[in-house]
């Protein structure tokens, strides 16, 4: 409380969007995404934030939970990975399926495809490719 008055939140129909990222010990290693999630800042969305599976904060809850306080009533959560592993089929379905749970009452959380293959990435690749 400050200032004597509680804040209130008013509740968005937009839905909010968490990036996801590995996490890195690295500095700046994560500017690819930063730039992505501001770009998105642009579009239809309540809020968006960046959010790491590991090492690097805020953690997926975190980020998850901060978008549902601040009042959102959806969070999509994008996986910001091009490759299918573990983190992929496991361990973030995990992360979400208990975010789901904790927040069903206040949110609908939902979990996208990861960014993995997109003709529009292989224009991408040639464009790099040429120099």
């Amino acid at each position: 409380m400050q200032g004597g008055c509680e804040r209130t939140r008013v509740r968005s129909s937009k839905p909010a969007v968490i990036l996801v990222g590995h996490g890195s010990k690295a500095k700046n290693f994560d500017g690819a995404m930063k730039s992505v999630a501001h770009a998105l800042r642009k579009g239809p969305y309540s809020s968006v934030r960046r959010a790491y599976l590991e090492i690097t904060t805020p953690s997926i809850p975190e980020a998850i939970g901060r978008a549902v306080r601040e009042g959102a009533k959806e969070v999509r959560v994008f996986p910001y990975f091009v490759l299918s592993g573990r983190h992929i089929r496991e361990d973030i379905p995990q992360i979400v399926a208990e975010e789901r749970a904790r927040w069903k009452e206040k949110a609908k959380i939902v979990l996208c495809s990861y960014l993995g293959y997109d003709e529009r990435i292989v224009a991408v690749v040639k464009d790099r490719l040429r120099g």
